[in-house]
């Protein structure tokens, strides 16, 4: 696996800001993905959270969460998906989607973006200031799918799925409830009463242990639900990724419900 970092780390985390550092991967099947790794200024090593957007968006979509979690001192690592964004290079060719979901699927292989998350959460926790013990996924659609997917081999504490969507195969939901009983991490699912893809998903993984599902009325879908429920989805990590880290989650956390849904 090559990798490249544009930024020297050391140099960019004297900031009080948090350091941006753009950075490069190449999958195993050739694709080279990019990204931002985004830490906070305070010290000591820092929990952190990798990002997955929707279809035909690319990383920036994610800045108000990044903001918002970086001031919660959680670093962030945005990726752009493969076929999106500066993601494009497949060895020496130009691999990148297309207004069409399937034909896009099939050209660039979004069954692999699982493995491409496991690849870029092994790369996070091998980071300076990292702590790799408190990891969260968050997606959105066609990424929040992937994050779900991924997260047996992630290993992460804490999984958020906004409207997950667009899955693959035969049985594509029930391999997403049965990768989210595996994880044994705390899910929290937001999903539209109007997003019938989106609502059929979010009410297979209700009975999962962990996973917190809220239904809302509309048909706002991914990273539209951005930026009204930032600070939720912000103070949701926080609650869950500040707590005590442990070497590998045994169990899912005990799931922290919003404080605007607490009854």
């Amino acid at each position: 696996m090559r990798i490249g970092l544009l930024l020297s780390l050391p140099a960019l985390l004297t900031a009080a800001q948090p350091a941006a550092v753009d950075m490069s991967l190449v999958t195993r099947d050739g694709f080279t993905l990019k990204g931002t790794l985004s830490i906070p200024a305070q010290a000591g090593r820092r929990p952190v959270v990798i990002l997955a957007h929707s279809f035909g968006a690319d990383r920036t979509g994610w800045k108000f969460l990044v903001d918002d979690l970086n001031a919660r001192g959680i670093a962030t690592l945005a990726l752009d998906l493969r076929g999106h964004g500066q993601s494009t290079r497949k060895g020496g060719d130009t691999v990148a989607v297309t207004t069409d979901f399937a034909a896009s699927s099939a050209a660039v292989r979004f069954d692999l973006i699982p493995s491409d998350l496991a690849q870029a959460a092994q790369w996070v926790r091998r980071q300076p200031r990292i702590d790799g013990r408190r990891l969260g996924l968050a997606g959105a659609s066609v990424g929040a799918y992937s994050a779900l997917v991924a997260a047996p081999e992630v290993r992460p504490v804490a999984v958020l799925a906004l409207s997950p969507a667009g899955g693959w195969g035969e049985k594509p939901e029930a391999r997403m409830v049965r990768a989210a009983e595996q994880a044994k991490a705390s899910v929290f699912v937001a999903a539209a009463e109007d997003d019938a893809h989106a609502l059929a998903n979010a009410q297979a993984l209700k009975g999962v242990f962990g996973v917190y599902a809220r239904i809302r009325p509309g048909k706002e879908h991914g990273l539209a639900y951005l930026p009204s429920l930032t600070d939720t989805l912000g103070g949701w990590f926080g609650e869950i990724l500040g707590r005590h880290p442990v070497a590998v989650p045994s169990k899912a956390a005990p799931m922290k419900v919003p404080a605007e849904d607490a009854k």
